[in-house]
């Protein structure tokens, strides 16, 4: 996908665009102490889970909760929630988790997660806050007492500032004890093609190839965007997973494909392509170990792969130029 864009001059992103924007803007921008999931489970005797965690991520949360940390004297291990006012839905799905594992909750009813995560902050630093927040005495005592404390965070729905207000935190922390954090993506599969833009252009999705060559911002190749303003003349939407393509743009053609059989409403091309994983082998990041992962086909199939089709488009342009391996 990303070849075939440098070839035609196009511009590319997810749909799940806005939130790989602020992830990656985290570490372009920011930065922070990070960890990894295995140095977690076997290091860590607090873990601190920050605002929403994908439930996506909750078994992995819960593989941690009989593991005994190695650093800690007593090889037990403590959980806290630090959570904001949010969506009620959200809150619930973190629920069984918080249960499961014991997690003390700190909060300030009404405030939103960056605010709360001030005044821990604040606290921590031994200075005063606005506003009461509930548990927050106690999470200092914890940290206070850990030996390895990580702190669990995802990019959805928590916004830059929350983010880097959390590693601005985890930063006061290190001056004089050792803390971390680890991100886990707010969808896997969009962390890998962040991966991917990385290596092959050195930048995050949101990426254009207009001048030729690539050029990253966030707002001037937000997909979203360009098809509302009308600055684009095709729209190729491409599709592994289950849910509906987007609604057609009159007079913007729209070339989709997708796993399923039948034409896509709207659409002047649809073309079914096999799913990685499902109809052939593919490769996916995973956060359980933090790296790509090969993943056999679970029932295979004859669909051919959305790769092969891209390299067959390529190849027909009149500008042909052969694709990358």
């Amino acid at each position: 996908m990303i070849a075939l864009a440098e070839l035609v001059g196009a511009a590319y992103d997810h749909v799940r665009g806005y939130e790989l924007a602020e992830e990656a803007a985290l570490f372009t921008d920011h930065g922070g102490f990070f960890t990894t999931p295995l140095e977690t489970r076997r290091r860590a005797d607090l873990i601190v889970l920050v605002g929403e965690i994908p439930a996506a991520h909750h078994e992995l949360l819960l593989s941690w909760h009989n593991a005994r940390p190695d650093l800690a004297p007593s090889h037990k291990r403590r959980w806290f929630h630090i959570s904001g006012a949010g969506r009620q839905d959200t809150a619930s799905e973190i629920s069984a988790v918080l249960k499961r594992v014991k997690a003390s909750v700190v909060k300030a009813p009404g405030q939103p997660l960056a605010a709360v995560l001030a005044s821990v902050r604040a606290g921590l630093g031994g200075r005063k806050s606005v506003g009461a927040v509930e548990g927050v005495e106690e999470l200092n005592v914890a940290i206070e007492k850990a030996a390895f404390p990580v702190f669990v965070f995802s990019g959805r729905q928590q916004g830059i500032f929350t983010l880097a207000m959390l590693q601005g935190l985890v930063g006061d922390l290190n001056r004089s004890r050792r803390a971390t954090s680890l991100f886990l993506p707010s969808d896997d599969r969009a962390w890998g093609l962040a991966l991917a833009s990385v290596w092959m252009t050195g930048f995050p999705p949101r990426t254009g190839f207009g001048t030729g060559k690539p050029i990253y911002d966030p707002q001037l190749s937000d997909v979203t965007r360009i098809i509302a303003e009308r600055e684009a003349d095709l729209h190729l939407w491409i599709s592994e997973g289950e849910g509906d393509p987007p609604a057609p743009r009159r007079g913007l053609p729209l070339v989709a494909f997708v796993p399923d059989e039948g034409a896509v409403s709207g659409a002047a091309v649809t073309i079914t392509v096999g799913r990685a994983g499902v109809d052939h082998d593919g490769v996916f990041y995973s956060s359980r170990i933090g790296t790509l992962s090969a993943v056999q086909a679970s029932a295979p199939s004859d669909r051919p792969r959305v790769s092969g089709v891209l390299r067959e488009l390529a190849d027909a342009l009149p500008e042909r130029e052969a694709l990358p391996c």
